[in-house]
This record gives structure tokens, sequence and C-alpha cells, in this order.
């Protein structure tokens, strides 16, 4: 009884992976991206969100598709940041955070009509490099983090869109004079992409 269980339990399997559709791709865009302050300590700086800034994005991406649900992992490299204004002994000046990142997000979603998709999921985020004032974040913020991203997709022929929302935590520990706080970087990101290897 187990073996024909466990028979048939690998027969399904295998028609799943049969019937499974793979795609392998490229992708590009650009984004809109801020930052946010949480919970400074140990500084008398005061910090607020201020412009977005425009960034760009390049990677890959494959998709496993099967009865209508997909899973997306992607490797994209991406530059994001945003401004914020420092208030310091009652002087302000608006100063700049610039992330190069190499992100891995893992979407899990649903296709719908073969033409959009609605997909969420994880983003693992590898600073590359950045700065903030005169600071090389890497000597002062983890080399990865992590966080998430969701949103919408659409599919003509080869041709793949994606627009989607990404928030991305990080912890700044600086010297004595910056303290310490919390960054919040989140991004509206439009991709556009090209299948070459599937459907």
């Amino acid at each position: 009884m187990k073996k024909a269980i466990l028979a048939l339990l690998m027969l399904i399997t295998s028609v799943g992976i049969a019937q499974a559709q793979f795609t392998l791709g490229v992708k590009a865009g650009v984004s809109s991206s801020n930052v946010d302050i949480k919970d400074p300590r140990n500084t008398l700086q005061q910090f607020k969100s201020t412009d977005a800034i425009t960034g760009y994005h390049a990677g890959a991406f494959m998709r496993i598709k099967a009865g209508g649900i997909l899973i997306q992992p992607e490797a994209v490299l991406s530059s994001t940041g945003g401004k914020v204004e420092v208030t310091n002994d009652g002087i302000t000046t608006t100063e700049q955070f610039k992330f190069n990142r190499l992100d891995v997000p893992v979407l899990l979603g649903v296709s719908l009509f073969n033409v959009a998709r609605i997909q969420a999921g994880p983003v693992a985020s590898v600073l590359v490099n950045g700065k903030f004032k005169d600071q090389q974040l890497k000597d002062y913020m983890n080399n990865s983090d992590l966080g998430w991203q969701a949103g919408i997709g659409f599919d003509i022929g080869n041709l793949t869109t994606d627009l989607r929302y990404e928030r991305v935590n990080r912890e700044f520990t600086g010297t004595n004079q910056n303290g310490s706080f919390g960054v919040g970087n989140q991004q509206l990101i439009l991709s556009l992409g090209f299948k070459i290897i599937g459907k």
C-alpha cells in the first residue's frame, strides 16, 4: 500500500513538472524611491524625509508556472535612496542617501488569463556600496537585509512589464556625532522585460 501511494505521488509530481512552464528573461527599468528615518538614538540631529529620487535597475528573472500558480526568483542590480532634511544645532541641510544594491526577490503569485499577474514575496538585499553625507555606508550598515515586494504584471508575447512596491529596512550605526537610526528605503518600481526562453 505504501509503495502504491509513493508511486502515485511520484506520478503526480512528474506530471506537474512536465506541465510546468519555464521562462527565463532579462529586465530593466526605473524607480522612484525615498527614505524615512526611524528611532534615532544617541544623536541630537533631527531628520525629516523630503524628496524622492529616481533610480535605475537591470537584471534577470526566471519564472516557473503551473496551474495558474507561479514562482519568480530574480537577481537585480539597482540604484536607490532618498533625500532627508537634517537639523543640527538649528542649522538644516538636505542630505541624500544613495544605495547601490543587489536585490534577490523570490515572488509567489497567480496568473490571470495568461496575461496578468499578481505577485508578492520577500527580497534579500545586498548592499554593494552607498553614501550618506561624506560617509561610505558599507562602514555603518549591514551588508545584507531583508525586505518585501508586491505588485502586478502583464505579459504580451515575449514582453513583460511589472509595477511593484518595495520596502527594505536597514540599520545605520554611525559615529558619536551621527548616532544610530533605522533607515526605511521604499521604492515604486516600473520594469520592462523580455523573455529569452519560454512564453
